[in-house]
């Protein structure tokens, strides 16, 4: 494969971040032993990296960015992710770190992607997504910029960008329009000046082979066929039960951490991540997901799991709820 994989990190002994890019990284040379992997971070974390012998013999180049004094680690992680572009040269693959390769990545090589493509947020078209509204609207009260025409929302966690003027560019404006939100308007997502920066474009973000993102938190769509499983943590902020999966619930990371080896059993795993998911366990539609993900959700969920008297309390007052609906109407008929 020419194209070269890309991966940033920054990580401490309190999160598990250094964990997902040993997994990723793994199983990316079970497919491509031989090919360029680099992985861009700051000094710290590259000192981990290097007392990690298994996972130092799998990268290829460790960069080591200088980092703005007083910088947060997520905005240190988002300060080389928005920047990548012009801080390496030649085409690349970005795979974010809570990742899974599932099978050969060549094809990137001949994708017909001009200057740089993505895969939709959840697979699907801007207006279906279940923040829609409260997303554009966020980009309004952060920029002054109305992106609600955007055909397509798209996430950052896997990208395939090409070396030319134009996606240099971008990058550059991507950075400074992250860097307005995080240290002007306090929301601290790359997201959202994504979009932004792809609306001042005119949309200029292909769509990339949606199997190359496979969200599975939010959608099985893609998930059989998948190269590139994205077990995207950040569901965690929106729901407490990430016990599906141990690459949901972080298990495989704590693991690993405790081995500092990937051996049989944790290869296994990572080999076999498709299958990894436990009983019970449900696929829901959009209707149940937009629930799952609302406030409304949260706040019982969060009742339920520290206080049993107020979660009965509500139990009780929905159910009465329910039983009045019955009762009025079966008065109709």
């Amino acid at each position: 494969m020419n194209t070269q994989i890309v991966y940033t990190v920054i990580s401490t002994e309190n999160d598990y971040f250094l964990e997902e890019l040993w997994v990723s990284v793994f199983s990316l040379r079970q497919f491509h032993p031989d090919d360029k992997v680099v992985v861009m971070t700051d000094a710290p974390t590259a000192a981990r990296i290097n007392e990690r012998l298994q996972l130092k013999s799998l990268i290829s180049e460790v960069l080591v960015i200088p980092m703005p004094e007083g910088y947060s680690n997520d905005c240190r992680a988002r300060e080389i992710k928005t920047n990548i572009r012009n801080l390496i040269d030649g085409d690349f693959l970005f795979i974010d770190t809570d990742t899974v390769i599932c099978k050969p990545l060549d094809e990137v090589d001949n994708l017909s992607v001009k200057n740089l493509a993505m895969v939709p947020e959840l697979h699907g078209p801007f207006k279906n997504h279940f923040c829609y509204e409260y997303t554009y609207k966020d980009v309004i009260r952060i920029f002054g910029t109305d992106c609600s025409d955007s055909k397509y929302w798209f996430n950052s966690g896997c990208m395939l960008v090409r070396d030319n003027e134009m996606t240099r560019k971008f990058f550059a404006d991507w950075k400074k329009n992250w860097t307005y939100s995080a240290f002007e308007k306090n929301e601290n997502s790359d997201q959202r000046p994504l979009l932004k920066t792809d609306h001042d474009y005119g949309y200029i973000i292909e769509c990339l082979p949606d199997v190359y993102n496979s969200q599975v938190a939010m959608s099985i769509q893609y998930f059989f066929e998948a190269k590139i499983v994205h077990f995207w943590h950040m569901r965690a902020r929106y729901t407490s039960d990430m016990n599906y999966s141990p690459f949901t619930n972080k298990e495989i990371y704590k693991l690993l951490r405790t081995k500092m080896v990937i051996d049989k059993d944790i290869a296994d795993m990572i080999i076999h991540c498709k299958s990894s998911f436990r009983s019970p366990s449900m696929i829901v539609g959009h209707n149940e997901m937009c629930f799952v993900m609302s406030q409304f959700n949260t706040i019982l969920n969060k009742a339920y799991q520290e206080s049993k008297f107020i979660h009965w309390m509500i139990d009780g007052i929905i159910r009465i709820c329910y039983y009045y609906m019955k009762l009025k109407n079966k008065l109709k008929k």
